[in-house]
Order: structure tokens, then sequence, then C-alpha cells
């Protein structure tokens, strides 16, 4: 919850303000000298509330007008780069703060978090009925740490089994009881409960009881913050009557996607990318649902042993490419709160170092670098005329911008492919190689003044096959150089 212990007696006493607090230092003593002390700590206070960073100035979420993407409340892109931390509560404060330290530093933007753990000292959040104080207490913390560092917080009331378990009616007061506790805070995404949306086990989650508590939870919170339902493993929102419920859709595709039960006319497993498709082709009274893939495959988890930072890396661009409006990452050790190494998931501290956390980086710092063109994009596949695949090691998934001024294209190889450059609408094209393993731009800003009528092959660099995976971004001049630019912080 937010701090209101900015400043006792003209000393600064939150931590998190402190260094920026000193700035002010020279006003404090000014008005301390002028004014009586009472009215000096009003107006210094309303200063830091405005001026500092913190959960004072961390905007509110909504969707985009064309309602394929998320914004801040002053229309500018949210680009939803997420790490899964479900068992915070078992985890030390110092843990806790190195873990936010770390991903906020590293261009994260969501912690994904659930109310069903129990606290270092073996107290849980209580029964729905009689929550544990305590333990909602510890996340207050946590969700005010979040905003300090900038970062917003997709909760969990709990996993599916809370709705086995419970009356709809004492479902409802639940999420009213949760959406007033934190409805002034502004850096929350309510996921409602763990594994409920479009749940195989229907007679175990009826949708009557899942509408309960997201209602519980809207009118306790006004309605004022973004929600989904966390969709079942290996299954998306969209597929169920769950997403009427959604502000946007979520999948948990999990290590490697949608093997039973979906709509499509073969029998062939539904890639990530098709998965993201479905959602970006679903209407709902006519307007569609910005979508994302929530739970993807996780790196060094105990579960799920032997992923690679490549497999990590091209799973986000995939997904975004296909439409999707962000990327959830997860790390074993780390979602599920270890203290000490289980198989290939190492402790939390140490997973932070994982090589696949260091890609999702880069894929932060490349949609960033996009600006407000990300919210241009548009996926397009239809501009790959040849040398395309289904196969996960070789696969083409491109955006086009709607106003044709740009499009990029992520290859999972090296393999060279043909473009239709008719899908642009640019005189002069130019384009550059960007290396996402790496987060560098690999060539100059080439002109296309060479390539044969309106079809042009492209080769990435190397000849190293699978795992030599690449960005193609082509438009005008001004755009990609300076895509390059900020790319190399020029």
């Amino acid at each position: 919850m937010p701090s209101n212990n900015i400043l006792i007696e003209g000393n600064f006493t939150d931590s998190a303000l402190f260094p920026s607090a000193l700035l002010y230092y020279p006003i404090w003593i000014y008005m301390k000298n002028k004014y009586k002390t009472h009215i000096a700590i009003l107006i210094l206070t309303i200063l830091l509330a405005n001026y500092l960073p913190g959960e004072a100035q961390i905007q509110k979420l909504a969707i985009s007008h064309n309602n394929r993407f998320l914004t801040k409340e002053d229309g500018s892109p949210f680009i939803w780069i997420g790490e899964t931390n479900w068992f915070f509560a078992k985890l030390h404060p110092n843990v806790i703060d190195s873990i936010l330290d770390k991903r906020s530093a590293q261009g994260f933007t969501v912690m994904l978090v659930s109310c069903r753990e129990k606290m270092i000292n073996g107290r849980g959040p209580g029964e729905i009925t009689n929550p544990n104080l305590d333990w909602w207490n510890y996340l207050d913390d946590y969700i005010s740490k979040c905003a300090e560092r900038g970062l917003y917080v997709g909760i969990t009331l709990g996993w599916w089994g809370v709705i086995k378990k419970n009356s709809a009616e004492d479902l409802f007061e639940y999420g009213k009881w949760v959406g007033q506790r934190y409805k002034d805070n502004n850096n929350i995404i309510w996921l409602t409960l763990g594994e409920s949306g479009s749940y195989n086990r229907k007679e175990e989650i009826p949708s009557t009881k899942t509408s309960a508590l997201v209602q519980g939870i809207k009118l306790g919170d006004s309605g004022n913050k973004l929600l989904t339902v966390h969709a079942d493993y290996q299954r998306g929102t969209s597929i169920t009557n769950d997403g009427d419920l959604c502000d946007f859709n979520n999948w948990q595709t999990s290590q490697w996607c949608c093997p039973d039960n979906l709509p499509r006319k073969d029998e062939r497993e539904w890639t990530v990318w098709e998965a993201i498709q479905f959602d970006y082709s679903k209407l709902y009274n006519g307007s569609p649902k910005p979508t994302i893939d929530l739970e993807a495959w996780y790196e060094n988890n105990k579960d799920f042993c032997g992923t690679t930072p490549y497999i990590i890396r091209r799973r986000a661009y995939f997904t975004i490419f296909a439409g999707a409006f962000g990327h959830n990452y997860g790390a074993g050790g780390i979602w599920d709160g270890l203290t000490t190494q289980m198989d290939c998931s190492k402790n939390a501290l140490s997973a932070l170092d994982y090589p696949g956390a260091t890609q999702i980086s880069h894929v932060s710092n490349f949609l960033h670098c996009l600006g407000e063109d990300f919210l241009k994009m548009i996926p397009d596949q239809s501009i790959i005329i040849e040398g395309n695949s289904d196969n996960y090691d070789s696969h083409i998934q491109s955006v086009v911008s709607h106003d044709k001024s740009f499009s990029l294209i992520y290859s999972a190889s090296d393999f060279p492919y043909k473009l239709d450059l008719q899908k642009m609408n640019i005189q002069t094209m130019y384009y550059l190689w960007y290396h996402p393993e790496s987060n560098t731009v690999r060539s100059k800003v080439t002109s296309a003044k060479n390539r044969s009528a309106n079809e042009m092959t492209f080769d990435p660099p190397g000849e190293d096959g699978s795992g030599n995976d690449w960005i193609l971004v082509i438009g005008t001049k001004e755009f990609v150089s300076n895509l390059s630019g900020k790319i190399n912080n020029e």
C-alpha cells in the first residue's frame, strides 16, 4: 500500500525516496525558515508526490483505441514484459528486493504473483472468508515495492481450487474485499484465478462461480483496472466463453502449445503463433480484444528441464509478431520461490542470472526502441512469398505497420526467404539486420534499390541454420536509421 511516511519533523524517512529526496533538501531548508514547519511539510510532500518516481507516479493501464494493445493513461504504449513470481511470499524481503531490482533494470514491466503460497513463517493468505492480514500486508509491501520501480503486478486471487471449494456468494464477497483493498493501487492487473480460464473440467469450475469472483473484483475495485482470467494449461480464454469476462485474452501455451479439443480443421497441434492468430481474428460484439501468451516455456523449470535461450527468445517473437501485446517469461526458482536448488532449478537469487532472462531483456529493449511505432504493428504473413515453415526451428513471423511504412520479419534461422515488397507503401526502401541474441545491429542501413520488380530475396547473415535467428527491419531511411541509432544508443 502507499506509504504516507514521507516526512517527519524535517527528516526523510522513506528509504526508497531518500536518494531523490536529497535533491529537494535546499527547498526544504528555505521553506522551513520561511513558513511554519507543518506548512513546509505539506508543500514539500506535494512536490514529492508529483515529481518523484514511485506509486504516486505510475499510470493506470487501458486498452488501446484499436483494441490490440495496452497503453498507459496518456496513450503511450505499454509493453508487457513479464516475470513469473507466483510464490513470492516464500521469499525473504531482501531476496524480493533483489528480484525486483534486477528485473526492472532489465526492462521487465510486470511481475506475476498468486495469493496462495505460505509465507516464510508458515502462514498462508487464510480462507477467503477469514483472511490472514499478515500475509496480505506482505502482498501490500510487494505491490508498493513494484510501484517504486515502475513495475506492474498481475495478481491471481489463488488457484482454481479456490472456486471448487467455495460458493459463488463467498467468491463474490472475496473478490469485492480484495478489489476494495487495492482500488487505489494503479499498478495492478487482475488475473482472477490461476488456471481457471477455459478450464477443462467445467463441473469443478462452473462459469457462474468464475463470473461471481470477477464481478466482486470489479465492484470492489470500481472496475478501474484491467482484468483477465488466467488460462488453464495449454489453453486460452478465447476458446470458451471466459473471454467474455476479460478485458484481454491470454494463453498458457507452456512447453509447446495446445494439443487437444481446439477449434481447428485438422488434427495437427496448434503452434504458438496460431494460438495468438486465433485470438487476433476473434471478435466480441464486432471488436477484437488484445491477447498475450501469459505462460510460455519456462527456463530451467524443475518440472520441464531442457530449454535454451534460443527457445525462450523465439517464443517471444513468434507470439508478439503474431499479434500479442507483449510476452511473459518464467524462471525456475523464481516462480516457485526456491531457497535451494531443485534439479535444474536454481534458488531464486541464482535464477536471476539465467541467460534466457537476458534474451527477454533484449526483446524488451528492441520493442521499446520502436516507441509509438509499436502500436502500428499488424501481423501479416502474406508478405512472405517463399521460405517459410511451420517448424519452430525455421519459422518466419512478420508484421507490417498499419500505414505500410515499415515491416519487421523475424526468422528463427538464417535460411533465405523471399518477400512481396508491394505490401509496403514506400518509394525507396531501406533495411538492416538486427541480431536478437546479442541485441545488436549487424549491418549498415542499406537501400533496397537493386530489388527486382516487386519481390526480393533476403539472406540473413551467417550459415549456421536453426538458432541463428534474425530480425529484418524494412522501412523508410528515417525509420530504419532512427531504430538503428536507438538500439546502438547513438
